[in-house]
């Protein structure tokens, strides 16, 4: 199987089409999934594209890769995806203290999937860390924050996202909307075309 998966590792490697992509990366994640242990001496070896292999590492999710995954998070080509790759570390605290400290990343999409993960652990502390980012410049990381407030709940958060439902971008208006749907609940006024741009 661990021919199987270097190979398929390889094709994602150079494939350019994004449907071809999703199918060789869920076939890389079946294999994982199925032997976890195995897989992952072959990810280690990858020699191929680090962003790669660190979606890869994710995926085992063991947890004697916490500290390699952790030190690609000093390279700002690789930050967001060693941030993705945390997701699969069992080290909740240590996970959540490494994304907080990339809430103010100057990357906007860094600061999202920092956020993704403070938002996913839920650990104290997670909605005051969270809250300034309300503010943030980029819509995109309003819109996406949005979603994560509402998987929190609280106080808040309600308050945070009832002011995000004024906000002047639409698909953050509509985000805060679901988010306050999703755990809160309550829900403004959603109209089935809104739920459909998400």
């Amino acid at each position: 199987m661990s021919k199987e998966l270097a190979g398929l590792m390889r094709a994602l490697n150079a494939a350019h089409d994004p449907v071809d992509k999703g199918r060789l990366m869920d076939e890389i994640e079946a294999i994982i999934m199925t032997e976890p242990e195995g897989s992952r001496a072959t990810v280690l070896a990858y020699e191929g594209d680090e962003g790669l292999r660190l979606r890869a590492l994710g995926e085992v999710g063991d947890p004697a890769d916490f500290d390699l995954i952790a030190e690609a998070l000093a390279d700002p080509a690789l930050r967001e995806t060693a941030l993705e790759a945390l997701a699969g570390q069992p080290d909740a605290g240590g996970v959540d203290a490494l994304a907080r400290s990339y809430l103010d990343d100057p990357a906007p999409a860094v600061r999202s999937r920092a956020a993704g993960l403070v938002a996913f652990n839920g650990r104290p502390g997670a909605v005051e860390a969270l809250l300034p980012l309300t503010q943030d410049p980029v819509a995109h990381v309003r819109m996406r924050l949005a979603w994560d407030l509402g998987a929190l709940g609280g106080p808040a958060v309600e308050g945070a996202l009832h002011r995000l439902l004024d906000d002047p971008d639409e698909m953050v208006r509509t985000l805060a909307a679901r988010g306050l749907a999703r755990k809160v609940g309550h829900t403004p006024a959603v109209t089935d075309q809104t739920i459909e741009q998400i």
